[in-house]
């Protein structure tokens, strides 16, 4: 085995199964002879590297076969978006990139309209996420299931790339013709 010192980031990509509805979950935490306790559990903690991804069985055989007696779980819905939504969404991406919600309304006009319309399609009755973790020695054990749904935010961080490359390369033809101007003044 070679074992380096420059090693900086490791990136392995993670098979997610579909989220699972609170009663599916106690079904699976029945068979696997646990207890399953409902908890608030933030997606982002349980996705860093020090937590252990597994698939689901895998998860409650083995928090069964360590000993462990419950589970915790968290499951979440999201109701269709509206325009209140995508304002809530907007206002706090603005904020986030220091510009105005405007200009992101402005921009990305089109991709919000599209947004609304996909997630109006979405069954809201299906859960996006679905977590299930055990503690085992210290160490936290997760399960993560997702189903697809609309990211506004992803839509218009993408976008707005997109329109800052095209606002980049017209600032530069821009400044390029207004070189060559001056120098015919000359």
């Amino acid at each position: 085995m070679k074992i380096t010192k420059n090693l900086v980031h490791i990136a392995s990509e993670v098979e997610l199964e579909a989220a699972l509805a609170e009663q599916a979950l106690k079904a699976e935490f029945d068979k696997a002879g646990l207890k399953g306790f409902p908890a608030e559990l933030d997606i982002a903690e349980r996705t860093e590297e020090h937590v252990q991804m597994v698939k689901l069985d895998d998860l409650l055989g083995f928090a069964a076969a360590s000993g462990v007696a419950a589970v915790t779980y968290d499951v979440t819905y999201f109701p269709q978006a509206d325009e209140a939504e995508v304002d809530r969404q907007v206002a706090q991406l603005a904020c986030d990139l220091e510009i105005s919600p405007e200009v992101i309304r402005e921009v990305c006009e089109q991709q919000i309209a599209e947004y609304l319309e996909l997630d109006a399609k979405r069954d809201a009755a299906v859960p996006v996420h679905s977590i299930v973790e055990a503690y085992v020695g210290g160490t936290a054990f997760a399960w993560y299931g997702m189903n697809e749904y609309p990211r506004l935010r992803r839509v218009i961080l993408r976008e707005l790339a997109q329109g800052g490359a095209k606002a980049k390369r017209a600032f530069v033809l821009r400044a390029s013709k207004a070189q060559i101007d001056l120098l015919e003044d000359f």
